[in-house]
């Protein structure tokens, strides 16, 4: 199968140099309306959020007067090299994410479009990664915060445990672990594939098989192991903490006031309900919502990890949901 089409014909794509020298890609679904950043996860990159017709982040905030942009973080999708068609190095941490990807991304989209606060969107890491730029850089620039799978904290539990003792041997990877490549010849295999996806990254019986394979083909991205050093020290730790351990993200989340909506899958192996629940009180918001996706609830599966966004029921249950959420909030732009 083909790469997914363009779901906005008139999409704009541009490259953004952060302070510190690296560049990302913004990909905007022009509106007029409030500007909304959408930031993907680990080993991903900005096709997971509009990857066919109908499962599609942009697509639905388009529909409902928002103004999507779609990050590319340094090293993935189209800022793996950069506007010369120089591979990024891969000396970076989810703080650089953070600290100079997400700045310099809210700092196009606040010149641009002339609005002084964005709504971040982030999926597993990229949740993790809008809330630690709030940390960091306080959230005046922060309309709204929502949360796809992120983990808020790292309590044990056997997941925990078997992933604690893999990154244990990361020493041993090489900087850039070729991922893309692995998910190319994981998709040539039908139609079972050489993993457990239902234990880990996605529930299988709620993911269509066309959808698994396109997922495979235009969304990884590659794995850095300064991405997995720090997802170590988390899950030594507990809690989101910086890279050099001095850092407690987990903490300072309580000096942030802006409304939350952190969306759970129930049968997640990657981020649980225990990880995900905590968000009702991780914050100061007077404003939170903690949603888990699970049959107990009424949704129509136990969401797992991917199928959050890429189930075939998810735009109805997930997507819409979480514009509705976004357009009750619009005061806060």
């Amino acid at each position: 199968m083909g790469p997914a089409p363009d779901h906005c014909p008139d999409a704009e794509s541009s490259r953004i140099t952060t302070q510190d020298g690296a560049q990302i890609a913004l990909h905007r679904h022009r509106n007029e309306g409030p500007p909304v950043l959408v930031i993907h996860g680990i080993s991903s990159n900005h096709r997971f959020w509009d990857l066919t017709a109908g499962h599609s982040i942009a697509e639905a905030l388009v529909d409902d007067g928002f103004d999507p942009w779609l990050l590319d973080l340094r090293g993935h999708g189209d800022a793996l090299r950069t506007e010369t068609g120089a591979r990024q190095h891969f000396g970076w941490t989810i703080d650089d994410y953070a600290e100079f990807d997400v700045s310099a991304a809210m700092a196009h989209i606040q010149r641009t479009t002339g609005h002084s606060k964005v709504a971040l969107i982030g999926h597993s890491m990229g949740g993790m990664v809008a809330a630690m730029y709030a940390t960091i850089h306080g959230d005046d620039a922060v309309a709204a915060l929502v949360t796809v799978a992120s983990p808020v904290v790292f309590p044990d539990g056997d997941f925990q445990t078997w992933l604690h003792q893999t990154l244990s041997a990361i020493g041993t990877v090489p900087r850039s672990i070729p991922t893309p490549a692995v998910a190319r010849f994981m998709a040539g295999w039908h139609p079972a594939l050489p993993v457990q996806g239902d234990a880990v990254l996605f529930n299988h019986r709620n993911m269509a098989e066309h959808m698994q394979q396109t997922m495979l083909r235009r969304v990884v991205s590659p794995t850095t192991q300064g991405e997995l050093q720090q997802l170590h020290r988390m899950l030594k730790a507990g809690r989101l903490v910086s890279a050099d351990g001095r850092r407690d993200y987990s903490a300072q989340l309580s000096d942030l006031t802006v409304p939350l909506l952190a969306i759970g899958g129930g049968g997640d192996r990657i981020a649980p309900k225990q990880r995900i629940l905590p968000w009702a009180t991780a914050t100061g918001s007077e404003d939170v919502t903690v949603l888990m996706a699970d049959t107990a609830s009424g949704f129509a599966a136990d969401y797992g990890h991917l199928d959050l966004v890429l189930g075939p029921a998810a735009p109805r249950e997930v997507l819409q949901p979480i514009v509705a959420w976004l357009s009750e909030r619009r005061d806060h732009w």
